[in-house]
């Protein structure tokens, strides 16, 4: 019925490592950095494994290079048999990863035919567009911010400076920045930095999207005009239509709504959707009394509040929807796909921002013919409340960035 997700335990979450750097593109961030390393084949370093995901093969599939890349990692957390480490990497050298790695303990002697992934936050006072970055590296070299690819240059090569230089945008906040350096043989170095003013900070991981939100959910469908469902009747309200104004998106975005509460002829009703299949929208329609066999141009409202014991910021939303999607949370629109499609499962990633206490999530999924179906997910820690479907603070104490829509 909920899910709660899990994370290293507070305590250990992480002490923060912040320091204050005005860097230019002649600086050299040394860190700390959050390390990792894990092997490739024997004699495929360097070049050859720019594009291998060395950390899913070293942990069996659950540790990718992107969800790192996207969610970032915690101090402890484990790849294979190491786990992620903070150090400081020399500015100098065409060996500092090499000499790192010995250093914080996940390697000895010289190291060939493994790569190096380096882990840590850019904070921007503000919008940063066009900026340069600068990287060397002995050998290859793959560069991610936010969760995106920004530089790869797959090749076998010394370093004891920069050499690759190319633009970035950086956000307001938090930018998290991963450089992966595969190395073959002989030297092993890395070298990073930024032309922007910023500050660098090892963050706690954001957990991601782990599974999909069954419920229990409050269920409301509403017809749109013939022919008219799906993308058409995306920024139709079908609620205030079918109401005659007494009902509006807005307000069940807002503050919720009750088990029982007319809208026009139908009630919201209580239920649990399926994680799977084409057509679960249309399956628990028709299960739990809101229609009859192939209902086309109606839309479905889904509500349901996740619990949250604190503030979280940037976490990953998951949905998929056949056919058009939007999405409230805490009154506010935060996600909207206007689109005729099928789905069987999550398609449009976007991150959101939970508040400590109950938040109001609303999910409209627009049928125009078909399959109608609908999946919601969420990163963070939170639990579906079970004392209802009203917010019992006003929704203008509420945080209104979508948080996380998470599995059971």
């Amino acid at each position: 019925m909920y899910r709660k997700l899990f994370t290293l335990g507070l305590a250990c979450l992480i002490a923060l490592f912040a320091m204050t750097m005005t860097a230019n593109a002649q600086d050299k961030i040394t860190g700390p950095w959050l390390w990792m390393i894990a092997p490739t084949e024997s004699g495929q370093g360097g070049a050859a494994a720019t594009d291998v995901d060395s950390l899913a093969e070293a942990s069996g599939g659950e540790v990718t290079e992107a969800m790192v890349a996207e969610n970032g990692a915690n101090e402890g957390d484990a790849v294979g048999d190491l786990v992620w480490t903070v150090g400081e990497i020399s500015a100098t050298g065409g060996n500092n990863v090499n000499d790192l790695v010995n250093e914080i303990g996940l390697g000895e002697g010289d190291v060939n035919d493994h790569s190096s992934y380096g882990l840590i936050t850019l904070v921007s006072a503000s919008d940063q567009s066009g900026v340069d970055m600068r990287v060397g590296s002995d050998d290859s070299v793959k560069v991610w911010l936010n969760g995106e690819v920004v530089h790869k240059n797959a090749v076998n090569r010394g370093a004891g400076d920069f050499q690759d230089t190319f633009q970035v945008d950086l956000k307001q906040g938090d930018n998290l920045l991963l450089v992966k350096v595969s190395e073959r043989g002989g030297g092993w170095s890395m070298f990073a930095g930024v032309n922007a003013d910023v500050e660098t900070a090892i963050r706690p991981a954001v957990i991601g999207v782990a599974g999909k939100i069954t419920g229990p959910w409050l269920w409301m469908i509403a017809a749109t005009e013939a022919n008219q469902g799906g993308a058409n009747s995306t920024d139709v309200d079908s609620l205030a239509e079918a109401s005659g104004g007494e009902v509006t998106e807005d307000m069940v975005a807002a503050n919720g709504a009750s088990a029982g509460d007319a809208v026009g002829d139908l009630e919201w009703t209580v239920g649990e959707i399926s994680e799977t299949g084409g057509n679960n929208v249309n399956d628990l329609v028709n299960d739990l009394g809101l229609g009859e066999g192939d209902v086309n141009d109606h839309s479905v409202y889904g509500l349901i509040i996740l619990d949250a014991p604190e503030a979280q910021e940037g976490v990953p939303a998951k949905v998929g929807s056949d056919d058009s999607v939007k999405v409230w949370f805490n009154g506010e629109v935060v996600h909207n796909n206007p689109v005729n499609r099928g789905a069987g499962d999550f398609q449009d990633d976007f991150k959101v921002n939970l508040v400590a206490g109950k938040n109001v999530l609303l999910v409209k999924v627009s049928e125009r013919g078909g399959g109608w179906s609908l999946f919601a997910g969420v990163g963070g820690i939170w639990e579906v409340y079970t004392g209802g479907f009203v917010s019992v603070e006003p929704a203008g104490k509420l945080f209104t960035t979508w948080g996380s829509l998470k599995a059971r």
